[in-house]
């Protein structure tokens, strides 16, 4: 257990109050109890917090005569995050359980405390790795790879063909997807989203990538390492994007494009042809943002003084 005055040197906090107090946990104000150090943001989960069995709040508002210890610093949702992630690391390892009503095949490989929540359905041949955390209702298809410490929310698909049909003579023929999914270590995926197998390579995740809810991963897309995709949106089959990408909520992009790495694309993007590296682009069609700012001006101005712009147009000679 660390002392308060210990948590304020790790994430350069200010101690008021006493600083000698030992730490059990970290959680909401609504849940604290005896030991805890809880935080508030506001007037009004400053109120929730003090009246909590907390022994110590962090918090970045001023606040006179508090009656518990204040652990005071300027960002605080920087400084929840840093601590709750270190109270993960210096925790024991969590003890994996497969819930009873989980359907695990019996050529899976799973590592050392992997946890399968219920309902699931983990295929032939599939491997995840040690501290991996499936939650309920996921389904993971045959011969997918999994790393460690990865975690999957529920509802998600892992592993489903993929969208390929070839119309030919009046007919629809499916085209085979015989790759796999590899997801790679520290992976987290939102509910609900579908990641698709190869066709004839595989789909890869990259590590430590993040992956919100409802979105859907085509085959053979490879995305790089450290990338965040928000929720609602979709990469098309054979697209790559590169390490440390940023994707904004409803983003799309087309098949074979290829993003570069450490890119930023702002909400509802269409992103139709390649990116360069470092590129911050947003809009259908996508632009650079200095110039999807100054088309936006341009179409603000003409909607604001369209009489005019109708009558200019119509005085220009022929």
């Amino acid at each position: 257990m660390l002392t308060v005055g210990q948590i304020a040197q790790f994430i350069n906090g200010k101690v008021i109050g006493n600083g000698d107090i030992r730490i059990n946990g970290l959680t909401g104000p609504s849940l604290a109890g005896e030991g805890d150090l809880t935080f508030a943001m506001d007037e009004e989960t400053y109120s929730t917090a003090e009246k909590s069995g907390a022994v110590a709040i962090l918090t970045n508002i001023e606040v006179k005569d508090p009656s518990k210890t204040l652990l005071y610093v300027e960002n605080i949702k920087e400084a929840v995050t840093i601590l709750y992630n270190a109270q993960m690391e210096m925790a024991p390892p969590a003890k994996g359980e497969i819930h009873p009503r989980a359907v695990v095949s019996g050529s899976a490989v799973l590592g050392e405390n992997v946890s399968i929540g219920a309902n699931t359905v983990i295929g032939d041949n599939v491997r995840i790795g040690d501290f991996s955390k499936v939650f309920p209702n996921v389904t993971i298809y045959d011969n997918t790879i999994i790393g460690s410490k990865v975690i999957i929310h529920s509802g998600c698909v892992i592993g489903a063909d993929g969208f390929g049909y070839i119309p030919k003579d009046g007919k629809i023929y499916k085209v085979p997807q015989l790759g796999r999914v590899v997801i790679k270590d520290n992976v987290e995926i939102g509910s609900n989203t579908s990641v698709d197998r190869g066709t004839f390579t595989d789909t890869v995740i990259g590590e430590n990538t993040k992956i919100d809810n409802l979105c859907q991963i085509s085959h053979n897309v490879k995305i790089g390492k450290n990338v965040f995709i928000a929720a609602l949106s979709g990469i098309a089959g054979s697209a790559i994007v590169g390490d440390g990408t940023m994707m904004g909520g409803n983003v799309g992009i087309a098949d074979h494009v290829r993003v570069g790495n450490n890119v930023k694309i702002g909400g509802k993007t269409g992103v139709h042809g390649h990116v360069k590296d470092n590129a911050i682009i947003f809009g259908y069609p996508f632009r650079e943002s200095s110039e999807a700012r100054k088309l936006h001006g341009i179409i603000s101005l003409m909607l604001k003084r369209h009489r005019s712009f109708r009558k200019m147009l119509r005085e220009m000679p022929e």
